[in-house]
This record gives C-alpha cells, sequence and structure tokens, in this order.
C-alpha cells in the first residue's frame, strides 16, 4: 500500500505527488544499507531533512533495516554536525556536498574528533573531487558512497559500494541497486544508446 506521498520539485519533470508503497521504501531502504555494510554496530547521524527521501529512505529506514542506531540533528549548522559525530561516536555520516564543505571549512573543524566515521553517503549534486579527497583523508570517512536516484525511484536508482577506488566514487554514480534495472535511451525512442552517450535515463524495479 501506499505510505508515503512526496511532493518532487520537478528538477528533471514536471512537479508531481509522488506515491511510494511500503515495498518501495523497504526494498530501498534495506539494499542502500547494504551497500555502506550498516550493521547494529554503526550510528548513522543525519544531517537531511526527514521530510525528504534523503533522510526518510537513505537515512532512517537504512537505520531500522540493518539496526543501526539514529543520531538526528534537526537543523543543519556544521558545528552541530561535528558535534553530535564526536559526541555520539557516529560511524556514518550523510549529506549533500554543500554541507560536507560547510563542515570542512568550519572555523574549529580540527577540533573536533570523528576518528569514529567510516561511511555514509553524498548525494544531490556532484561532488567535486578535492571535496571528496577531503571528507575521506580530513574526515575518516575511507568508505563514503555517492548515491543516485529520483523521488518516483523511492529514490536511490545507483549507489557505489565501499570498496569502489575514489575515481569510481567520483566519476560515477555507482552501480543499479539490487532488482532495479536502468538504461541510457535516446530521448523520445526507447532505443538504448552506446556507452558513454548522452541520453534519457530510464530505471525500473521494486
Amino acid at each position: 500500500d501506499v505510505i508515503n506521498m512526496q511532493y518532487t520539485s520537478g528538477t528533471t519533470g514536471f512537479p508531481k505527488g509522488v506515491m511510494l508503497t511500503h515495498s518501495n521504501l523497504a526494498n530501498n531502504a534495506a539494499n542502500i544499507a547494504e551497500c555502506m555494510n550498516l550493521s547494529r554496530k554503526d550510528r548513522m547521524c543525519i544531517p537531511v531533512p526527514f521530510f525528504h527521501c534523503f533522510g526518510c529512505v537513505l537515512g532512517t529506514l537504512a537505520c531500522v533495516t540493518a539496526g543501526a542506531t539514529m543520531v538526528p540533528v534537526q537543523e543543519f549548522n556544521p558545528k552541530g554536525v561535528l558535534s553530535a559525530v564526536e559526541t555520539e561516536k557516529c560511524t556514518a555520516l550523510h549529506g549533500v556536498p554543500t554541507m560536507f564543505i560547510a563542515e570542512l571549512n568550519d572555523q574549529d573543524f580540527a577540533s573536533y574528533d570523528l576518528s569514529s566515521l567510516r561511511t555514509g553517503i553524498m548525494a544531490g549534486s556532484n561532488c567535486p573531487i578535492e571535496v571528496m579527497k577531503k571528507v575521506i583523508n580530513n574526515m575518516g570517512m575511507s568508505e563514503i558512497t555517492i548515491a543516485y536516484g529520483q523521488t518516483e525511484a523511492s529514490p536511490v536508482i545507483t549507489q557505489t559500494r565501499v570498496n569502489d577506488s575514489l575515481k569510481r566514487r567520483v566519476e560515477t554514480v555507482g552501480r543499479a541497486l539490487p532488482n532495479v534495472e536502468v538504461k541510457i535511451t535516446e530521448p523520445g525512442t526507447n532505443q538504448e544508446v552506446a556507452r558513454g552517450v548522452q541520453g534519457e535515463l530510464c530505471t525500473r524495479g521494486y
């Protein structure tokens, strides 16, 4: 049954109310958690909004499916996030690139103990390679992943894995999640384009 209606602003299409089911959300969350090697030992800092698919599925529901602890940050600010990670000994941290940039550029960044961090998800827009390097080297997130999706897809379609190379994590959006099919077609047709050729992304799954 439909359990969640997400109003998407139409970044890649017309604005719409997307009806997501229990099956959509539970499957997506479990696959996302698997890509991160999330387990009961993990503690995830979630500074992204819960009403958005990022916080709802990649955050809270991924934790539920893996038995991980949730550490919510009610309103984003770099110090609040860094403090939560240090105090709660978080092993995972989510955010869009601008959030990570703000955290890295905080004037007190060096004073926080982030040694517990291992993984997380960066999504929402392209990540500059230098930012990714700093997140890995300065924040200790050696197993951070990149996710790509659309609200209509509940939402993650592709994700990198924790053991993918830095090059793959920066230059690609990973591989299709289990039980999800993806193809790139010539716009207006159902004809697949050659590898490396731009086109329209088509996906289907649960």
